[in-house]
């Protein structure tokens, strides 16, 4: 039954149109009227409004819980469980000077694994690592002192943390130092040794020093890329020597890429 004008009573209205004044709540609940006998403008309740505000929010919901692609189903508690015990035997032998248990808790911290994500923490543990001679804390200690997460920001401290394991082969750390040495971070610049790294870099896989290493030898004179290389041959030979002494897994000699002198276009200006 149609709801009369409630100033004069008439059933003879027309829907109004909506004023820029009008709330959100009426706007989404109801439906504006005028009264067509006294021109009165009122509201009533909207039933199809309601329905399909109701069919969209159950849609968001549903969206939210299985369509949003990271999503992540709740952890339930045997991984909990296993998540708390790895921390206890971490932190157990993290205390007792494992270094290799001080990185592994400093990744947990790092990622927030089975912890509230803390940086502070993280760089704490990958420097005791590092200072116990853990070659990957000490890349990862490096990272933290270059982007100053968890530890105050220290360029030179990362340029030396961070040669060691790029002189045993870490490919990241050798990339890094790369750029570091390219635009004069913590030291200063220098093209010759940031080509000697990139190349080190690019012929373990590491697709961006591949590109710098490229990009960098157009600004180098015929008897630098030369030294760069021989220098790069050099590192790769003690690397071959250090693992051959190692214990296994051993580390495979590591083949020095000359660079592509198919670029045409002009070399990049120095940083």
């Amino acid at each position: 039954m149609p709801k009369p004008c409630p100033a004069c009573g008439s059933e003879k209205y027309r829907i109004a149109s909506l004023r820029a004044g009008d709330s959100l709540p009426h706007r989404l609940l109801f439906t504006a009227l005028r009264c067509r006998d006294c021109r009165e403008r009122f509201w009533i309740f909207s039933p199809f409004k309601i329905a399909l505000f109701v069919v969209l929010f159950a849609l968001l919901v549903l969206w939210l819980v299985w369509g949003n692609p990271n999503h992540q189903p709740s952890l339930n508690a045997s991984t909990l469980v296993r998540a708390d015990q790895r921390f206890t035997t971490l932190s157990s032998r993290a205390k007792n000077g494992d270094a290799d248990a001080e990185l592994q808790l400093g990744k947990l911290y790092a990622n927030g694994e089975g912890v509230i994500v803390n940086d502070r923490e993280a760089a704490r543990w990958f420097a005791k690592a590092a200072h116990n001679g853990n070659s990957e804390a000490q890349y990862w200690y490096a990272i933290a002192l270059l982007e100053g997460r968890g530890v105050v920001q220290d360029y030179q401290a990362a340029l030396k943390w961070i040669e060691p394991p790029a002189r045993r082969g870490n490919p990241d750390a050798q990339f890094r130092l790369g750029q570091m040495y390219r635009f004069g971070t913590g030291t200063p610049a220098d093209k010759v040794k940031a080509y000697t790294w990139f190349n080190l870099a690019a012929a373990q896989g590491v697709d961006d020093a591949l590109k710098a290493r490229d990009s960098v030898v157009w600004q180098l004179k015929p008897d630098e890329v030369a030294a760069a290389q021989a220098e790069a041959h050099k590192i790769s030979d003690a690397m071959v020597k250090a693992a051959d002494t190692a214990a296994p897994p051993q580390l495979a000699a590591v083949p020095v890429l000359k660079p592509s002198h198919s670029l045409t276009t002009s070399p990049p200006a120095s940083p």
